[in-house]
């Protein structure tokens, strides 16, 4: 267990950079991480994808937080978009985890890989739509959008910004303030779905100690850690650095992790 914590801590710093850097939630690094590290602490192989989500989970809750907190004062929070889109994500991830831990560990790494994929290629081939192009952003559009992007994130344990960010850029949400609100929206995800896994993993047997239903603590413990204060530096960084550039780069980084999680 020792190992499997320090390992959290290194991981949880390079998780919470990125998502203060991109509004992302850090998932797509964190669940093919922990899906390599907790065979090593006995975690059966049918609870694998199951517990690795879930904790995952877990930590975006503290990590978007606290990205969320620094994307506020930045003033890069869009408060008038995050109360469409909050209500239809965390109800809509709460009702899809309780499909997602019936899934075969195979089928959902091969799920998830494609989520990957996908996002990947957002990121790569996305390009700004001129004003004239813009869809206009209203309520039911963003309903709309927050419930697909619930499903889509209890699927690979994220917290949508992935989804969240090319959405508002494209309905002509300046691109700091897509990722700001993203952040924020993100975090109210992770605790609704942080909440069904606690809920579908609760009794279940043969998982190991310091388990919560499908969240292991230790993990959450090691990657919230670092990542609580990383994740202030990324936010802080995106309102210099070249957002569309690294989006690029991490798109790179996206494709790489999916081919490994369809290898294996």
């Amino acid at each position: 267990m020792i190992e499997i914590f320090f390992s959290c801590l290194a991981l949880g710093a390079v998780v919470g950079f990125l998502a203060g850097l991109f509004g992302i939630g850090g998932g797509l690094i964190i669940v093919p991480v922990l899906v390599y590290l907790f065979p090593l602490v006995g975690i059966p192989n049918e609870y694998l994808m199951s517990m690795a989500l879930g904790t995952s989970f877990s930590t975006i809750v503290v990590t978007a937080f606290s990205a969320a907190h620094r994307h506020h004062k930045n003033g890069n929070v869009d408060w008038q978009v995050s109360k469409y889109f909050i209500p239809a994500l965390m109800i809509s991830v709460f009702i899809a985890g309780f499909a997602v831990t019936s899934v075969p560990k195979e089928q959902m790494s091969k799920i998830f890989a494609v989520i990957v994929l996908f996002l990947a290629g957002k990121m790569l081939f996305s390009l700004k739509k001129k004003a004239s192009q813009v869809k206009p952003i209203t309520p039911q559009s963003t309903i709309i959008a927050g419930s697909i992007i619930g499903v889509i994130s209890s699927m690979a344990g994220i917290a949508g910004g992935g989804l969240i960010v090319p959405y508002l850029d494209g309905r002509g949400i300046e691109m700091k303030r897509a990722i700001g609100t993203s952040s924020f929206c993100g975090a109210l995800l992770g605790v609704s779905a942080t909440f069904s896994f606690i809920f579908n993993g609760w009794n279940m047997p043969n998982l190991p100690e310091y388990s919560l239903g499908y969240v292991y603590l230790p993990a959450l413990l090691g990657i919230t850690l670092t990542s609580f204060f990383t994740s202030k530096l990324g936010a802080n960084a995106a309102n210099v650095l070249p957002v569309p550039v690294l989006k690029k780069a991490f798109a790179v980084l996206l494709v790489c992790i999916a081919i490994n999680m369809f290898l294996k």
